[in-house]
């Protein structure tokens, strides 16, 4: 339904845990990001486990050659460490943060062992050896308020006013932070220059332990696609979910040398 404001949306979580984790998002980070950046929390009904939004509009990244646009991955970059910085630097959320990480690792882990044959033993066996090291690490990643689901199939671009807004919340919590570049890693190894132009609006450059489990959380996040796309029986989406597992699963250990995740602005400062 559409409005003056934007796109309305009545969504119906899976859960109570769900519904619980997406209205705390709403209350405390997504309200960080401006009207036009983000999706907006109307009214919700806990008793039917919904919620009523707002989203500005918008055409969706990944449909187009919009993926490939600098504007975009800086706006990306922005809207992100926005997010991400909202947790705070609380005692919290360093202690939300390892134990929410390991249940979503844990998580897709155990999803992969139930699809069995639906899966090649190959990739089975990445997916349990990238989770034993995100798992083995994970209490030296940095903590944020995660996406949870963070890349172009969940951004949004406004071409008129040239802003970018994200969707796709229902995954959102505090998290190790590098969960949301997961996606987005994969893009880069095509195409370093939206890395750096995506860091020129993050602002960050990523410490040693996030660079070490980075390839192996895309390779987590892939497999959550792939489960998604088998939980579906959408043939397209498994076939291209499975092309992302594959490309992930071989893509080199660590393809982020420290310095190409700094901003594009701290090098030509340097230069």
């Amino acid at each position: 339904m559409s409005s003056p404001q934007g796109l309305i949306d009545l969504r119906i979580t899976r859960s109570d845990d769900d519904f619980r984790r997406e209205i705390y998002a709403h209350r405390n980070a997504i309200r960080h990001l401006s009207p036009n950046h983000g999706p907006r929390l109307l009214a919700s009904e806990p008793r039917l486990r919904s919620l009523l939004t707002v989203q500005p509009r918008g055409w969706r990244v990944d449909n187009a050659n919009l993926q490939l646009l600098l504007r975009v991955h800086e706006e990306a970059g922005r809207l992100l460490r926005v997010l991400h910085d909202s947790a705070g630097r609380n005692d919290e959320s360093r202690t939300q943060a390892p134990r929410a990480t390991a249940l979503y690792v844990q998580r897709i882990r155990a999803l992969v062992r139930q699809v069995g044959a639906l899966m090649p033993m190959t990739q089975q066996d990445a997916v349990e050896r990238s989770a034993a090291i995100v798992l083995e690490h994970i209490r030296d990643l940095p903590a944020a308020f995660c996406h949870g689901t963070f890349g172009p199939s969940t951004w949004e671009w406004q071409s008129q006013s040239q802003t970018l807004s994200l969707t796709g919340f229902g995954r959102s919590q505090i998290m190790a932070a590098v969960i949301d570049l997961a996606r987005p890693a994969l893009l880069w190894a095509k195409q370093p220059s939206l890395r750096d132009w995506f860091f020129k609006g993050f602002g960050r450059a990523l410490s040693e332990s996030e660079l070490l489990v980075l390839k192996h959380m895309s390779v987590l996040a892939t497999a959550e696609d792939l489960l998604h796309a088998i939980h579906l029986r959408d043939r397209e989406s498994i076939s291209a979910a499975a092309a992302a597992l594959r490309g992930a699963i071989d893509k080199p250990g660590t393809t982020l040398e420290s310095g190409s995740t700094t901003s594009v602005a701290a090098k030509q400062t340097r230069s």
